[in-house]
């Protein structure tokens, strides 16, 4: 059962992770569509900061991916509620 809360607490976590990254993105997004032309090493440096917060966000999904798949072996139901 200790691997099933470590399992759980870790699903939480990497939540919160997604979370935090998908705000990050958005506001670089954002900031990346409305910002003036003219300083394009800013602007790149800005898509190559966007680029590495998009890998990120795909390893954090492969993880959650891989721990809902093993809170799914465990059995353990209702795993997803809080």
């Amino acid at each position: 059962m200790a691997i099933v809360h470590e399992l759980k607490t870790r699903h939480r976590d990497l939540l919160n992770d997604l979370d935090e990254l998908d705000d990050s993105i958005a506001e670089l997004s954002d900031t990346l569509n409305t910002a003036p032309t003219g300083d394009e090493d800013l602007l790149d440096n800005r898509r190559q900061h966007l680029g590495w917060l998009e890998r990120q966000r795909a390893g954090l999904l492969v993880m959650l991916n891989e721990t809902e798949r093993a809170l799914l072996e465990a059995g353990e139901d209702g795993w997803d509620k809080p």
